[in-house]
């Protein structure tokens, strides 16, 4: 029914830095995740709006810093940004896609 919704979401739990310059200096977790996008806990409280481009550095497996673009500021009960990803490599694609499945596999398991 929802439209919006292309892509499996997983819940997750990973640690990242995130920032408006390669430096990444602020504190956060993505809280969900698709191949399209991301949910981030910013843990900082520091100020986003839609629109605006924002870099998060990761380690998938080894560090990357991928660019998003914030897309809301609506999460509910956490202060944080939903997002989507731009300018992904094949490479970074492929690696979100067996995240995605990682955290998604405990879901598998408890069905019959």
């Amino acid at each position: 029914m929802e439209q919006r919704r292309r892509a499996r979401r997983v819940s997750t739990s990973i640690d990242i830095n995130w920032g408006f310059t390669e430096e990444c200096p602020y504190a956060g977790t993505i809280i969900d995740l698709t191949v399209l996008g991301c949910a981030i806990h910013n843990r900082e409280g520091v100020e986003v709006v839609p629109g605006q481009i924002v870099l998060i550095r990761f380690w998938m497996p080894h560090e990357r810093i991928l660019k998003i673009e914030v897309v809301h500021q609506a999460l509910k009960g956490v202060v944080g940004f939903g997002a989507k990803f731009l300018d992904l490599t094949a490479e970074e694609s492929e690696t979100l896609e067996q995240i995605v499945q990682l955290f998604g596999e405990p879901e598998r398991d408890k069905q019959p």
